[in-house]
């Protein structure tokens, strides 16, 4: 079977971290003091990197380092796992992983009859969100289309992004593609109303890599068309981050065979564990 060049993508120190055998790269690395970490822990600040948009940009600068850093460093066919500080791909989904067995339930080797291009994690179904979630969110843009209180299988991708995140952004952004990818985009985000989340995947470098290129070039294009705003606040201040979230999906679904897979959510961690 071949191996999982595994990487975990965190803003913050927790000491379970180091016991993972796994590459782990520090976003934001910019903004902080990088000598309080451990000196094995992947910087993005340095090499060719985007650290310092990390307050807009999120996980994205993780990502665009490990692309202009590490890939040089792998084959075409060789897979790349992106996992999270609070979710990590593994083995079994059946067996009960917490921190303390996390290290031998990590996903390291591609299944067998692997007939796929990428493992995902499951979908969230923009109907199934907490009615009160949704109000407490997106008050003020259900003022727009109240009807969306009655009829939630109304709630597309798009909608559910105007809520959240900013009337009208997305679809706005989504201007800004290629002709070529633009209008299945909007189709997407208007008639979907389910997506993968949180950036995390399993795959070859050479499907990452064409993913990383079409991500990072509209990206960069949104920051110009939106650099009038005022980011701030949880739903706004990682808005590219949150683009590329849907696209992410977006790409995965239009070009390449998928399989979901099993991924652990730490809860606790950013509260107790450190």
């Amino acid at each position: 079977m071949s191996i999982i060049h595994n990487f975990c993508i965190t803003t913050k120190y927790f000491q379970f971290l180091n016991n993972l055998d796994i590459n782990i790269i520090l976003g934001g690395s910019d903004i902080k003091n990088t000598s309080e970490y451990p000196n094995n822990w992947i910087k993005d600040n340095i090499g060719s990197n985007i650290s310092k948009k990390n307050k807009n940009f999120g996980s994205l600068t993780s990502h665009y380092w490990i692309w202009k850093n590490k890939f040089k460093e792998y084959s075409n066919d060789d897979w790349i796992g992106i996992n999270h500080y609070r979710r990590f791909w593994i083995k079994n989904k059946n067996v009960k992983v917490n921190i303390s067995n996390l290290y031998e339930n990590i996903l390291r080797e591609i299944p067998q009859n692997s007939n796929f291009d990428v493992l995902l994690p499951e979908k969230i179904v923009m109907k199934n969100l907490k009615l009160s979630k949704l109000i407490k969110k997106g008050f003020q843009n259900y003022l727009r289309k109240p009807s969306l209180l009655f009829n939630r299988k109304k709630m597309s991708i798009g909608l559910h992004f105007d809520l959240f995140h900013g009337y009208k952004y997305l679809s706005e952004s989504a201007k800004l593609l290629n002709n070529n990818e633009r209008t299945d985009f909007e189709n997407y985000i208007n008639n979907q109303n389910s997506f993968h989340q949180f950036q995390i995947f399993i795959s070859k470098k050479k499907i990452i890599e064409n993913l990383y290129e079409n991500v990072f070039e509209w990206i960069f294009k949104c920051e110009k068309s939106f650099s009038h705003l005022d980011l701030t606040g949880y739903g706004k201040e990682r808005l590219y981050d949150f683009f590329a979230e849907r696209y992410f999906s977006f790409y995965f679904e239009k070009y390449t065979k998928t399989k979901i897979w099993p991924y652990i959510e730490l809860h606790s961690v950013g509260r107790t564990w450190k």
